[in-house]
């Protein structure tokens, strides 16, 4: 259940900071220009963090169909109720994180605003 609740914002967190630190890496080349393969490395950390999400979505439904017959008692409404966060917080950072692993591979990195 709480895999399912927050794997996929977790997915998008560990995502969103090494992709910071990838930009970051290449725009700002130490004195030996290394290269930092931004996109080869985005597209690794996007699949891999779309991969939780679908996988925390599907534990968050299995939660959820572990406790259909659940009715208000306090500790398997509660499983029932997080599993239903889970089911509705996971497709949304499953779509942050392809929207964000799509935009840096589709855009030049290092462009001055």
């Amino acid at each position: 259940m709480w895999f399912g609740l927050l794997g996929a914002p977790f997915a998008w967190t560990v995502q969103h900071v090494v992709g910071i630190s990838l930009i970051e890496a290449a725009c700002n080349p130490p004195s030996p220009p290394w290269g930092v393969p931004v996109d080869g490395w985005t597209l690794t950390m996007t699949a891999v963090a779309a991969i939780v999400a679908i996988l925390s979505a599907a534990a968050a439904y299995m939660a959820y169909r572990a406790t259909k017959d659940a009715g208000t008692d306090p500790p398997e409404a509660r499983v029932r109720f997080l599993a239903i966060l889970g089911l509705v917080v996971s497709p949304i950072f499953l779509a942050i994180v392809l929207m964000s692993g799509i935009t840096v591979v589709s855009f030049p990195e290092c462009v001055q605003s």
